[in-house]
């Protein structure tokens, strides 16, 4: 873990102002649960207007050309624009992995912004990408997202993520909460980032490799409570695997309820707050 990519974070991320949207929350008594597992963005980190002195929207060559300066680098020669570009070699990767099979892939965005800037993957790429990051994607953690972690932390409970995500994802959590996930209580090998097996959701193999992980510690999709979002590419695979499902509604930029995909799965309760998560367990 890098603590210069801990300082770029924090210099370039302010909190943001959140609203639930006009759902009820609905709030069973889910007993048994002995894992509690969460999506990352929109659930435990709500993204959009998170972004420390705001400019005006820009080109990604604006963005890009003083960090670029700073580490001695120009701008590639390119008859396209490097948006153009950088969403070229992205869905150039898609494809790829399409033609092999999966449905639902995900990139590793180090090797895209290598091949973008003729640059070997390390430590000045990881800063681009991650600087680029939090200005397109600028993110802070949702209202009660620390206190609902402390306090599961203290139940008998193990912790886990399923999130499609790239490198600077896990460390978002020292950054902004000033702590590891371990430390925060989440058990490392429940924790699934997309771009570490090349799979994203609203992909089920995420969730299945979840599954089986919980099996070999002997707990029963049952006994897991899975928090997200997004109506389609968390609650409904998650609920397929067997899991215990909550949507998280508390963010009405981040709520998505998919109206127009009929036959998903419903969630097992809606909450409007995540200190809500805790009168489930109850």
């Amino acid at each position: 873990m890098s603590l210069s990519h801990l300082e770029t974070i924090r210099n370039l991320l302010a909190a943001g102002v959140t609203e639930p949207a006009d759902c009820k929350p609905i709030l069973p008594k889910l007993s048994g649960i002995r894992t509690v597992v969460f999506d990352v963005y929109g659930t435990l980190l709500a993204s959009g207007h998170c972004r420390k002195n705001p400019q005006p929207a820009t080109s990604i060559e604006d963005l890009l050309r003083p960090i670029l300066q700073d580490h001695k680098l120009a701008l590639p020669e390119t008859p396209h624009s490097l948006e153009a570009n950088l969403t070229a070699l992205i869905q150039r990767e898609h494809q790829a992995a399409r033609a092999r099979g999966i449905s639902y892939p995900e990139i590793e965005i180090r090797a895209i912004w290598s091949e973008l800037l003729h640059h070997p993957v390390g430590e000045v790429i990881e800063d681009v990408a991650l600087q680029y990051e939090c200005m397109t994607n600028p993110v802070w953690p949702m209202p009660g997202a620390s206190n609902l972690i402390a306090d599961l932390k203290k139940k008998p409970l193990s912790l886990g993520i399923v999130s499609n995500a790239q490198f600077y994802t896990p460390l978002l959590f020292p950054a902004l909460l000033q702590a590891t996930l371990p430390d925060l209580g989440f058990t490392e090998f429940l924790c699934l980032f997309s771009y570490q097996y090349g799979l994203a959701k609203p992909g089920e193999d995420l969730y299945l490799l979840l599954k089986k992980k919980l099996a070999t510690n002997g707990i029963s999709p049952a006994h897991v409570l899975y928090i997200g979002n997004d109506a389609h590419k968390d609650i409904h695979p998650a609920a397929k695997a067997g899991f215990r499902t909550a949507l998280f509604a508390g963010d009405m930029n981040s709520l998505k309820l998919h109206p127009d995909k009929p036959g998903l799965l419903p969630p097992d309760a809606v909450v409007t707050h995540l200190q809500q998560i805790c009168h489930l367990l109850r």
